[in-house]
């Protein structure tokens, strides 16, 4: 895959040289799981990742604002690509602007938050809805009472409008509460674990303030996980 990516990157920067006033202009290696080579054109707070052909495969190029996707487009057309990196890399042109420039592009609702200067909001608020909508799939395959309590308690916390304001994620079947910016955290994050147990109780564990505690309590917002959630929210988003 690597002297695709050399071709690509060389076929780019020849039609474009524009391109080479990039910061980063140079092919990477994702450093989490995949380790999969991309070329990254990087200025700033504005990226593209553009993925290599895979058996045949279009290239994909994924379009970041702070490292965060927030559309991407599979395309032979390498005069089309280039203009539409400039435009988002370079110029920095809002979603919206791409979008009516480029009809191709597919935006979803995180870009609206970048272009409003919210994006930490809109990627706290996606990844709720991503866990929502997993637990109600596992519910409607298989229904259980964990699963049941699971969406109850997590409704109950986003009316109150806490998806604005924490991460939510799943490892293994713990739903996990963070400030992390991003999804990838470890036991040094500070963060709330929630089990649950079925028969409307669940397990809380937390490691704030570098203490760890765990508690197994009705499965409702008062009370003792109002408590922590409270202490969570004093931390720095970072």
């Amino acid at each position: 895959m690597r002297k695709e990516l050399e071709f690509l990157q060389s076929e780019l920067n020849k039609s474009y040289d524009e391109l080479l006033k990039i910061e980063s202009n140079k092919i990477t290696i994702e450093p989490l799981f995949t380790f999969e080579s991309n070329i990254e054109l990087k200025h700033k707070n504005r990226s593209c990742k553009i993925y290599p052909f895979d058996s045949g495969q279009i290239p994909k190029y994924v379009f970041e604002w702070d490292d965060c996707p927030i559309f991407e487009i599979s395309s032979t057309n390498l005069k089309r690509q280039g203009e539409i990196i400039i435009n988002w890399v370079l110029k920095k042109s809002m979603p919206s602007v791409m979008k009516t420039h480029f009809s191709e592009i597919e935006l979803g609702e995180l870009a609206k938050y970048y272009e409003k200067g919210e994006g930490i909001k809109g990627e706290f608020i996606e990844s709720w809805n991503l866990t929502e909508e997993t637990r109600n799939k596992l519910f409607s395959i298989e229904p259980n009472q964990a699963d049941k309590d699971a969406i109850r308690l997590i409704k109950e916390m986003r009316n109150i409008k806490l998806d604005e304001l924490l991460r939510i994620g799943t490892r293994l079947s713990v739903l996990i509460l963070s400030r992390a910016r991003r999804h990838i955290i470890n036991d040094n994050t500070p963060h709330i674990g929630i089990v649950f147990l079925g028969n409307n109780r669940m397990k809380i564990y937390s490691n704030l303030n570098d203490k760890k505690k765990s508690l197994e309590c009705e499965v409702k917002y008062e009370g003792y996980l109002e408590g922590i959630i409270k202490k969570i929210l004093k931390e720095k988003i970072k």
